[in-house]
């Protein structure tokens, strides 16, 4: 399983990471730190999973979501954002994704979080 992070805080990009490669040991993670950069992680490696943040400097996440769609709708994508506003979850809604979680992220989260990723990666 391929996973891609979209994340600016590098902190953050690292906390995803270990807990994914804790739980799926057998993936294969790559990182960005924006948006245009994930778009282009994106094309090169052709994730089976994005975790993307919402806000981010040159190409927000919301973008970078809307060209993915473009062109694939079946790559899974997972928003984790502190941007809570109702228009800006319905929006990344309508373009396709398969959750939302608003940061920070707490245990419980990452926990949804993992269990967002099964969820998805036995569907397939």
């Amino acid at each position: 399983m391929k996973v891609l992070i979209v994340e600016d805080s590098i902190f953050v990009q690292k906390m995803l990471s270990k807990l994914i490669a804790d739980h799926f040991p057998e993936s294969e993670i790559q990182t960005a730190n924006n948006g245009e950069d994930g778009y282009q992680q994106y094309l090169e490696f052709k994730p089976d999973f994005i975790t993307t943040d919402l806000l981010m400097p040159n190409l927000s996440g919301q973008e970078m979501l809307r060209m993915i769609r473009e062109n694939d709708r079946e790559v899974r994508i997972i928003i984790l954002s502190a941007d809570i506003q109702k228009v800006t979850r319905e929006e990344v809604e309508s373009l396709g994704i398969s959750g939302f979680l608003n940061k920070p992220l707490t245990v419980e989260k990452a926990n949804t979080l993992i269990q967002m990723i099964q969820v998805a990666h036995h569907a397939e």
